[in-house]
């Protein structure tokens, strides 16, 4: 897979689990994707090396949120 693919595929999930956000918890734009992109969620997403962005969106969203509520993240990713 590109890069280009690579960042095409986490600008998508980034795109589905700030509407996640917003629809669960009833939280404008800007307040979701600040959730979003200072997240841990999108640290592991990012680093192409973990392959997070392989996932399904739902699937990264269930990581969002438990660190949303719990203030940390779960189950961290291996590095291959």
């Amino acid at each position: 897979m590109t890069p280009i693919q690579q960042d095409y595929l986490i600008s998508h999930i980034v795109d589905k689990i700030t509407d996640f956000l917003i629809a669960d918890f009833q939280l404008d734009i800007p307040s979701a994707l600040n959730i979003v992109y200072t997240s841990d969620t999108f640290r592991v997403l990012s680093d192409k090396e973990t392959g997070l962005y392989s996932q399904s969106p739902s699937y990264i969203y269930e990581w969002l949120k438990r660190e949303f509520l719990t203030g940390k993240l779960d189950g961290a990713v291996d590095k291959h």
